[in-house]
């Protein structure tokens, strides 16, 4: 879906630049840094998912460990406190990992662009 979003973006952006001074460099660059730029966004949004399915799934766990200790026994509870600060910071290094690799991918796209630039001013 992104794709044709992004097919049909070029197709719209290369009408409307038409009889425009900017070279077809100028124009790849463009591209190169839009298609960068969807897929960081795409890392982005998949990662946080990810982090948060792990979040869900380690309170889940902890609820029903909880749940199933008699009287709120403090060691059932301390597991559970466990179990849920580990899922917390599984969840937060996917999220990092995610936004590593998603600045990454736009910073790769960003240097292509430029050295399309760079190509097309010589």
């Amino acid at each position: 879906m992104k794709f044709l979003t992004t097919l049909a973006s070029a197709a719209l952006l290369m009408f409307a630049t038409a009889g425009c001074d900017e070279s077809a460099f100028d124009r790849e660059a463009d591209e190169i840094r839009d298609q960068s730029q969807d897929q960081a966004e795409v890392i982005r949004d998949s990662s946080q998912l990810d982090a948060e399915m792990t979040r869900d799934a380690t309170q889940n766990a902890a609820e029903q460990l909880r749940n199933r200790a008699e009287n709120g026994s403090d060691t059932a509870e301390q597991k559970a406190d466990n179990i849920e600060e580990a899922g917390e910071a599984a969840a937060d290094r996917k999220e990092d990992l995610g936004e590593d690799k998603a600045d990454a991918v736009e910073e790769n796209g960003e240097n292509k662009a430029d050295n399309l630039e760079e190509i097309d001013d010589q």
